[in-house]
């Protein structure tokens, strides 16, 4: 039987067996889904091609760690996102070492690809990525993932539910608390004498 036309299930027990056309097939599936949540955390086409090529070499070191209590393109997003935020951390802190040319010594050339990033203010734009990434901490990965793919990446609530096997109106909720959950996140980390509410 062609890895092409198999279940994603089966799939994932054959990569996980050492099967390397299964694990191809599911790069195959998930690899644009992969890249376009890259290009619109990172913003650089390059960047996305490099945390692409991070993730898919993770998920093959790993893939004996994925349990199936989620779908895999759920397990999926969920590396794609914190192999992004390690990217934006390791490209802030070079941004900060330009603000200080005496530390910078070796690390000087790989500030001019952001130069481009003058056109949106990158101070103000580090600064929002730092609280977003601040306010994401501790929630609830379910909840994490369905509010990126839904607000990040423009997937419908329809097309949420079908692809995590939930209701639509699952998918509501879950968008609603998250989005509770982050104001409040926000407030705590914004406001300092505001305590966060535990939820």
């Amino acid at each position: 039987m062609e890895t092409k036309s198999l279940p994603e299930r089966t799939l994932v027990a054959k990569a996980q067996a050492g099967n390397k056309d299964a694990f191809t097939e599911l790069v195959r599936r998930h690899s644009g889904q992969v890249y376009g949540l890259s290009l619109n955390m990172l913003r650089h086409r390059e960047d996305a091609e490099d945390n692409l090529q991070n993730v898919l070499v993770k998920a093959f070191h790993n893939i004996k760690r994925f349990e199936g209590n989620s779908r895999f393109s759920t397990w999926l997003v969920r590396i794609t996102i914190n192999e992004a935020l390690m990217k934006l951390r390791k490209r802030s802190s070079e941004r900060i070492s330009d603000y200080h040319p005496a530390n910078a010594s070796e690390d000087e050339p790989r500030s001019f690809p952001e130069i481009e990033d003058s056109r949106q203010d990158p101070e103000r734009e580090y600064i929002s990525r730092d609280l977003t990434r601040k306010v994401f901490r501790g929630l609830n990965p379910s909840l994490q993932d369905t509010f990126i793919l839904q607000k990040a990446e423009g997937w419908t609530n329809r097309e949420l539910a079908e692809a995590q096997g939930i209701t639509v109106s699952t998918v509501k909720s879950r968008v609603f608390r998250a989005r509770v959950r982050l104001r409040q996140q926000l407030m705590a980390l914004t406001q300092p004498g505001q305590v966060a509410l535990q939820g």
